[in-house]
């Protein structure tokens, strides 16, 4: 009996080494090579080797209402909405309509030649809506004309803005395109989620890296809302006819306002304006607008372009949103 034990345990420990022996083997052993391409099996899906990381991200939409007298319509709930994305329609997860959420602002300047005669007016614009933000909200500035110059990077005080804007002369050609870049790229700092570009200009780009093309897809990447003033010669004004005239691009501004759902404002040089009153039009437009969020249903395997529309379930109201987004994979 006793040597039928020591048996057994001595099958026992051999059996520990062989199996320690095969562990080891598998772990610190060389590594068979990777089968050769036309011999790979197929992946499996259940595999996490061949599972793509998707990034299912929250769809922030920001949508201004608008009745058909062109009034901002308030009071609106979020069974007034309809979301579609690919014509399907979406659950809304969240709705806001805070007129105290807090706004992240860039503006950017022409300070080309072309805006030689109306520099003055443009600046004056920028010095309206500084002074108009509220303690919580932060802007920055860049000026733009061959070159792209960011003279105050995001601040809450509105003196350092004023400051920035001392002393700014025009000259040179123009870079829109490449100064709503730079914007983009200065917008990844900001602290609130309400993201909005201010591009003043009298809208003529002609020496920008990038094209207009390029521009629109960046706008198309980032959540956020793009709004123009456009300052445009004024034929009445006799001055005007003794100088070169410069008339505002209204394709370009069109089309990088209403990608991010904005919109382009109209003056004319030499005019007088009431420019806190503009400030205050455009705060109340971003104050009035309404949020939409969503987790996207029925993503596709590949990064790519969805378009997203937003209905409101009034009669003749009219709505203003962003025209979609790009879904981002992670591979």
């Amino acid at each position: 009996m006793t040597g039928t034990k020591h048996l057994w345990t001595g099958i026992r420990v051999a059996a520990f080494f062989v199996c320690a022996a095969l562990v080891f083997a598998q772990t610190s052993g060389p590594q068979a090579p990777p089968p050769s391409t036309g011999d790979q099996p197929a992946a499996n899906p259940q595999d996490p080797r061949y599972r793509l990381a998707v990034d299912v991200e929250l769809v922030n939409i920001v949508a201004t209402v608008l009745d058909e007298n062109g009034r901002y319509l308030e009071n609106l709930t979020q069974e007034d909405f309809q979301v579609l994305e690919e014509g399907r329609e979406q659950k809304v997860s969240f709705f806001s309509h805070d007129r105290r959420v807090p706004i992240s602002v860039g503006a950017l300047v022409d300070v080309s030649g072309s805006m030689r005669h109306k520099l003055q007016q443009a600046l004056q614009t920028v010095r309206e809506i500084s002074l108009a933000l509220s303690p919580e909200d932060e802007m920055f500035l860049i000026t733009f004309n061959d070159d792209i110059t960011v003279r105050q990077r995001f601040t809450r005080n509105p003196q350092d803005i004023q400051r920035a804007l001392r002393d700014i002369r025009s000259g040179g050609e123009t870079a829109a395109y490449d100064a709503i870049q730079a914007g983009l790229r200065e917008m990844r700092s900001a602290r609130h989620n309400k993201k909005i570009l201010l591009l003043v200009t009298d809208g003529w780009d002609t020496r920008s890296k990038i094209t207009m093309a390029q521009a629109e897809e960046l706008l198309k990447r980032a959540q956020v809302l793009v709004y123009a003033i456009g300052i445009d010669d004024d034929d009445t004004d006799p001055a005007t006819f003794q100088r070169t005239r410069y008339h505002v691009y209204h394709l370009m501004l069109g089309q990088v306002t209403s990608i991010s759902g904005g919109r382009a404002f109209r003056l004319f040089t030499g005019r007088n304006y009431a420019l806190e009153s503009l400030a205050q039009v455009l705060l109340e437009e971003l104050h009035q607008q309404y949020t939409l969020s969503y987790y996207p249903t029925a993503l596709s395997d590949k990064d790519d372009w969805r378009t997203v529309e937003v209905r409101v379930r009034r009669p003749n109201a009219q709505i203003r949103t962003r025209t979609g987004y790009y879904v981002t994979r992670t591979p």
